[in-house]
This record gives structure tokens, sequence and C-alpha cells, in this order.
């Protein structure tokens, strides 16, 4: 015979602290363009790419600030909210 499942309890799991920090869209979008800035940043350094195609390389470093400023409106966003 199987166990019976235990009742759930206020155990906070990293899934349920995750699922609630993003709970609303100002907060997921905020998440997104961090992963992106990161992972643009990474691709810049380690990519010989941009080097090689220069209107791919101006697009790609291009987009650092856009996220940087698009980020600043979420940002902004959040406050005005709360």
């Amino acid at each position: 015979m199987l166990p019976k499942p235990e009742p759930e309890d206020e155990r906070i799991t990293l899934a349920s602290f995750i699922r609630e920090v993003f709970d609303d869209w100002l907060t997921r979008s905020a998440g997104i363009v961090f992963i992106l800035i990161v992972a643009l940043v990474i691709f810049n350094i380690f990519s010989d790419l941009p080097e090689m195609y220069p209107f791919f390389g101006v697009f790609n470093f291009s987009m650092v600030p856009v996220l940087f400023i698009v980020g600043g409106i979420i940002f902004i966003l959040a406050i005005l909210r709360s």
C-alpha cells in the first residue's frame, strides 16, 4: 500500500516563493529584462559574432542600453503602483 499523502503545511518552498514574487506583470517583465541583459552581456563577452558581422554587432551592443531604459521604466511603474 502507498502511504497517505501528508497534508499541505505552511512550508515555503523555492517554487512557491518564486511564484509569490513573480505574481504580477511588472515583476515578471522585470525578471525577463534582467535575464535578457545578463544573457546579452555574456554573449557580447564570449562571442566573436558581433565583431565578424558589424550590423549584428551594432544591434547587439545597442540592445543593452535599450534594456536598461526599459528596466528603469518598469522600476518607475512599480514605484508608482505601490
